[in-house]
C-alpha cells in the first residue's frame, strides 16, 4: 500500500503542475498498486494489468466487498493512461482531475478493507 500512496501523492502533484498525463498515469498506478496489495492480503496474485483487474473482480466485486464503479473508473484511467503514455494524446484537465479524485477514492476503500 505504501507504493499506492506515494503513487497517490505523486498524481496530486502533477496534477497541480499541469501535467495531465503524468497525473492520469500516476493515478492509474495507485489504483493498481492497491488492487494488488489488497489481493496479496488474500494470497492471490496476477502478472499482468488485465490480470490483476480480473483477479480483483473475481476476489472483490463478485463477493460484493468492493464497489464496483471503483474497478470501472480504474480501468478507464487505465484506456486514458495508454493513451498518453503511447499516443502522446494529450489530456485535459477534467480529465485528470476526474482520475485523480477516483484514485484517492479507491485507495481509501482498500484501505478500508484492510485497516492496519
Amino acid at each position: 500500500m505504501a507504493v499506492a500512496r506515494d503513487r497517490l501523492a505523486l498524481a496530486s502533484i502533477a496534477l497541480a503542475a499541469g501535467s495531465y498525463g503524468g497525473a492520469v498515469s500516476a493515478a492509474y498506478y495507485a489504483m493498481l498498486n492497491a488492487a494488488r496489495a489488497a489481493l496479496s492480503e488474500e494470497d492471490r496474485y496476477a502478472k499482468t494489468h488485465s490480470g490483476t483487474w480480473t483477479l480483483f473482480r473475481e476476489t472483490f466485486i463478485s463477493t460484493e466487498r468492493f464497489d464496483g464503479d471503483l474497478v470501472t473508473q480504474a480501468v478507464r484511467a487505465l484506456e486514458l493512461r495508454i493513451g498518453a503514455d503511447y499516443d502522446a494524446e494529450r489530456l485535459e484537465r477534467d480529465q485528470a482531475e476526474h482520475a485523480v479524485a477516483f484514485a484517492a477514492r479507491f485507495v481509501a476503500a482498500i484501505e478500508a478493507l484492510y485497516p492496519d
